[in-house]
């Protein structure tokens, strides 16, 4: 074997390790950009689906709150028949005063038992 022999496979070797260099930093930006899309797109379908399921929570809470003002309607018609129309509406503005008092004092003893503080 010659000294040109022996020189040869190292530039060889190096150019190879260029191209494999070069290749190598070329996969990883096309998989870089593949994987940028990819969470594009599945960000998108579930800002999609996110948008749907609050769309129909909100369309539910607007029928539900319908619901109950129906129902106390309807129980404001009845009391009204055999209360009358005045003490009917206080005996039921009273009572759901009295509900809405009662879910909020449970809501703010919930709230203050809340850890507010990793430390704690």
């Amino acid at each position: 074997m010659t000294e040109d022999d022996s020189a040869r496979p190292d530039a060889e070797a190096d150019k190879s390790l260029k191209f494999q260099l070069t290749d190598l930093i070329d996969d990883a930006r096309k998989l870089a950009i593949a994987e940028v899309e990819y969470y594009r797109t599945k960000l998108s379908v579930n800002l999609t689906a996110t948008k749907q399921v609050l769309m129909l929570f909100g369309i539910a809470m607007v029928v539900g709150i319908m619901t109950l003002v129906a129902l106390i309607l309807g129980i404001l018609l009845i009391l009204s028949h055999y209360l009358g129309p005045i003490a009917a509406t206080g005996l039921l503005t009273g009572s759901t005063l009295l509900i809405a008092l009662v879910l909020m004092n449970i809501a703010i003893k919930r709230a203050r038992k809340l850890p507010l503080d990793e430390n704690d």
